[in-house]
């Protein structure tokens, strides 16, 4: 039978060892696509993916995108990078912590998926993906008043009777112009 004093260090032992499992797997790296929001409605050719990462630490990677997967030795725990694609094309690969821009968009639906990937482009296990789709649509036009605003229905109104006016007296000038030069 084990004394008291030798089972107090074993039960503090795997106490603490418990205690770091948790601790280790609450640091576990999450990611979060905080714009554009599933489903929304982009005016314009360009969105900003913004995110926030948080168990991870983002880092450049040395490895070709290439070679992915082909050098488990450049991996670090704690550490990585993201991989990025909009409507699946050619992936980017983003170590910063500021927003990626997106330009030229086509109008219509889009997908945006951004992954978080070990310093070899691995995956991590279990993997760490969002996936967010959204639309863009080209923005209306101004209207109403103010500085750069299209003319206003009274104007017109009040303009087209003289553009007509000036019009006819143009095409009477250039008839009698004409008519003179023949007798």
């Amino acid at each position: 039978m084990m004394s008291k004093a030798r089972i107090l260090p074993f039960t503090l032992l795997l106490a603490l060892s418990l205690a770091a499992q948790a601790s280790a797997q609450s640091q576990s790296p999450d990611l979060t696509v905080t714009a554009p929001t599933d489903g929304a409605m982009i005016q314009g050719a360009s969105v900003a993916i913004n995110f926030q990462v948080s168990g991870i630490k983002l880092v450049k990677t040395n490895v070709p995108l290439s070679e992915a997967g082909k050098h488990p030795e450049a991996n670090h725990p704690g550490e990585g990078h993201l991989h990025i694609t909009v409507d699946l094309q050619p992936l980017v690969v983003w170590e910063k912590s500021e927003p990626y821009m997106v330009n030229n968009l086509a109008p219509g639906d889009h997908q945006v998926m951004v992954e978080i990937a070990q310093n070899d482009h691995s995956s991590l296990s279990p993997p760490v993906m969002r996936e967010i789709h959204f639309k863009t649509e080209l923005p209306l036009p101004a209207t109403g008043s103010g500085a750069g605003s299209s003319l206003s229905p009274g104007f017109l109104l009040l303009a087209l009777p003289l553009l007509l006016l000036l019009g006819g007296l143009a095409l009477r000038r250039r008839a009698s112009v004409s008519g003179a030069d023949h007798p």
